[in-house]
């Protein structure tokens, strides 16, 4: 009899995990998700500048279609980038941000409530804001930037809310730089890594 009861109790846990992994992996999700962002400039300014990382905020919301296997996920995110530059004795903070719309299409294996996904897709990003040690330098980088995107992520799924993990690397493909007699092929890179929650639509 406890065996009986036993296995009934485990058959019904294993139905209700399939239920709510079928219901959550092949529909439409929107959720929000928030991190930090890890960034570093690149181009031709070794001989000139030493680079170091800058740490800043990275957030926004996300729709993510879900069709098993493959997917595709849209976002709308700010995110802070820049880099701290030594120049010479001195030392220049530059701080660039950026509202973006990232679309990447994923490919992941469900594991029950799991389900880890890689990523690869583009970014548009438009320049919001930038600073150099206090002063606008707005008219020295352009106002609009396409970039490569590569990552994962890890969805846990809850029913109709899901919890998520997500780490990316952004690179740009063109450079953001106008001033390009001074310094020439600037390029933001950055580091991702992020937490949200999302609710099935």
């Amino acid at each position: 009899m406890r065996y009986l009861v036993r296995s009934s109790v485990l058959a019904l846990v294993g139905l209700a995990l399939v239920t709510t992994q079928a219901k959550a992996q092949h529909g439409t999700e929107i959720g929000v998700r928030g991190g930090v962002s890890v960034a570093q400039v690149s181009g031709d300014i070794g001989d000139t500048f030493d680079k170091s990382n800058t740490t800043g905020f990275a957030g926004g919301v996300f729709v993510n279609w879900d069709w098993g296997i493959l997917g595709l996920q849209v976002a709308g995110q700010y995110t802070q980038k820049g880099a701290e530059l030594d120049v010479g004795s001195a030392v220049e903070n530059l701080s660039l941000d950026y509202f973006e719309i990232p679309a990447v299409l994923k490919a992941g294996i469900p594991l029950g409530i799991f389900k880890p996904s890689v990523f690869g897709g583009v970014g548009l990003g438009f320049n919001t804001g930038c600073d150099s040690n206090g002063t606008d330098c707005g008219d020295d980088v352009k106002s609009t930037t396409w970039s490569g995107i590569a990552g994962a992520d890890v969805a846990i799924y809850l029913g109709s809310i899901s919890l998520w993990v997500d780490g990316r690397y952004n690179f740009d493909l063109s450079d953001i730089n106008n001033a390009s007699d001074v310094v020439g092929d600037l390029k933001n890179r950055n580091w991702t890594f992020q937490g949200g929650v999302a609710f099935a639509l």
